[in-house]
């Protein structure tokens, strides 16, 4: 991570999030770690974060943001307002705010903030298992400068893309969200499974890999996933029926409604 190489970077809150993007920073380049600080109110937290990756720990936000370049915003959409106006007058126009803070805006966190770089991100769990998905964009004061230092960042736990913070409410929800409609597909699967007469324990190893290789393989093909799904979809055989079932149910429609539901919700819930 050469550009990360001399930069400090404080974790304003120690949870999930920020647990996986520290392990991929520190699993590109350990060295690293010595320029590393986590906070978090929460005692026991820090000593398993510093236990597991042998990084600075504090529950003192002030002096982890006045050692840092980078500060990484990674508390509770519920906890926004009260960090923010806990640093408020501590950030310079010289370090580079980050939120991973579902919902909130760069409008929002400038207001409070001021004239500071803030680049808004929206990664999700996979991150954990150093494949997630990370959509950002770049507040009022950001520069090209800074969008490298977070796709650099965020490169070591996924994918990086770039867009207009208008979508980001969809991303919430296509992206965001996306791991618990892939869940629970596999939890029906499973259930369906085990209904068939396959033991609960087989039944996972079947319904997990199946969906990895899909995946993958509509990862690595140029096809879109309707032509895959018509190269598997045999005439008269057992795969078209499971896919009319789909059709004459509507699951399609039932997925978009699904989406536009956690859209609007990612809306109202928006500052």
């Amino acid at each position: 991570m050469a550009k990360m190489e001399n930069k400090k970077i404080c974790f304003l809150g120690a949870g999930n999030i920020a647990e996986a993007i520290i392990s991929g920073i520190i699993n590109s380049d350990k060295s690293i770690r010595k320029n590393i600080i986590a906070t978090d109110i929460r005692k026991e937290r820090l000593t398993y974060i510093s236990n597991k990756f042998g990084i600075k720990v504090s529950t003192d936000n002030i002096n982890a943001v006045r050692e840092s370049d980078i500060i990484v915003i990674a508390v509770k959409p519920q906890q926004i307002k009260n960090l923010l106006e806990e640093i408020s007058g501590k950030i310079k126009s010289s370090q580079l705010v980050i939120s991973v803070a579902a919902g909130i805006t760069t409008k929002y966190i400038e207001s409070f903030l001021g004239k500071v770089p803030v680049i808004r991100t929206m990664p999700n769990t996979p991150v954990l298992v150093q494949e997630g998905m990370i959509a950002y964009c770049k507040g009022k004061y950001a520069k090209k400068e800074h969008e490298n230092l977070v796709k650099e960042l965020f490169e070591s736990v996924g994918k990086v893309i770039h867009l207009d913070e208008k979508l980001f409410n969809a991303v919430t929800a296509v992206s965001g969200s996306g791991p618990a409609y892939i869940f629970y597909f596999a939890e029906s699967l499973i259930k369906s499974a085990e209904k068939l007469g396959i033991e609960r324990k087989t039944a996972k190893i079947l319904t997990i890999q199946t969906i990895l290789g899909a995946s993958k393989l509509m990862k690595s093909s140029d096809d879109e996933p309707e032509i895959l799904r018509a190269k598997v979809t045999s005439p008269g055989g057992t795969t078209e029926q499971a896919i009319n079932t789909f059709e004459k149910n509507k699951l399609h429609k039932i997925i978009e409604k699904a989406v536009t539901s956690a859209w609007k919700r990612a809306k109202q819930l928006s500052k």
